[in-house]
């Protein structure tokens, strides 16, 4: 991602919404400590008092002697909200793995990269902030689930993403274009090292062509242009290695197992083999 200046505006961390809901991941900043437990201002939500308790036992996997060898005023904490009632959330933290730790803290960063690029569309557009957010934000997290999302889709479809989700065609094309000046088209990387052998006479000449109808694969994978690609390199016969390049592991995935499963009919007829050797994601 390009560098964007972070706008100081308070609204660039706030959620629409005004409250979680039951079993909904959280970020917030503890801000009290006691020894029952602590409480945590939840940055996420237009109310700006709004605080989640974590009790003692839920702080942590592992016993806690002093919950303040654990905690400290002003750290960040993703919890997950365990009870709603009138005048309290109470959420846990140990029931939060690391994985979804890092998926809302990014999906937090997310959102606050959206706004900052909205805020940027309201400049040009010289439009009330707030009326922004009803006429591009709202519509765009609806149809995507995320506000990002929408200007990731930008980067492929241009205006159509927003144009799809109900933006205005002023909105769309202002929108579009600073999501090509400010984003990079989001890239994962998936290999796999393939043993492909085969005792015909022909050999060689099966296991090329075999290999050239599971390159073709990327067309038979429902994708924009630019999101997918599949390379092929020989690490030496009788080792290949498939590497992908797409918009997020799923896809990836999706065309190496077509890619896979085409080697495995191509060869079928044949005296060969297909083993998959080696597995490796960046």
């Amino acid at each position: 991602m390009k560098f964007l200046k972070r706008t100081s505006q308070k609204y660039n961390e706030m959620s629409r919404r005004n409250l979680p809901e039951y079993g909904d991941l959280v970020i917030g900043t503890v801000i009290k400590i006691y020894d029952h437990g602590v409480y945590v201002s939840l940055d996420e939500y237009t109310e700006e008092s709004l605080q989640a308790y974590c009790h003692v036992s839920e702080v942590s996997n592992t016993w806690v002697r002093n919950i303040r060898n654990v905690m400290r005023i002003g750290k960040k904490v993703v919890g997950r909200v365990m009870r709603i009632r009138e005048n309290q959330i109470d959420i846990s933290i140990k029931r939060v793995s690391e994985s979804l730790k890092r998926e809302k803290v990014q999906e937090i960063k997310h959102y606050k990269t959206a706004i900052t690029l909205l805020e940027m569309g309201t400049k040009k557009r010289k439009v009330d902030f707030e009326v922004a957010r009803t006429e591009v934000e709202d519509p765009c997290t609806n149809y995507y689930g995320s506000f990002y999302a929408a200007f990731e889709e930008a980067l492929f479809k241009a205006e159509s993403a927003f144009l799809e989700a109900g933006v205005s065609e002023e909105w769309a094309i202002i929108l579009a274009t600073i999501a090509k000046d400010n984003l990079t088209i989001p890239t994962v990387e998936i290999v796999r090292d393939v043993e492909l052998i085969c005792w015909e006479k022909n050999g060689i000449i099966v296991i090329r062509d075999a290999l050239l109808e599971a390159k073709k694969e990327d067309k038979e994978v429902e994708a924009e242009d630019g999101e997918l690609s599949l390379n092929v390199f020989t690490r030496g016969a009788p080792i290949y290695r498939f590497v992908i390049k797409a918009r997020d592991y799923k896809l990836a995935e999706q065309l190496m197992s077509k890619a896979i499963d085409k080697l495995e009919e191509r060869l079928s007829n044949y005296k060969a083999t297909v083993q998959v050797m080696e597995v490796t994601k960046k």
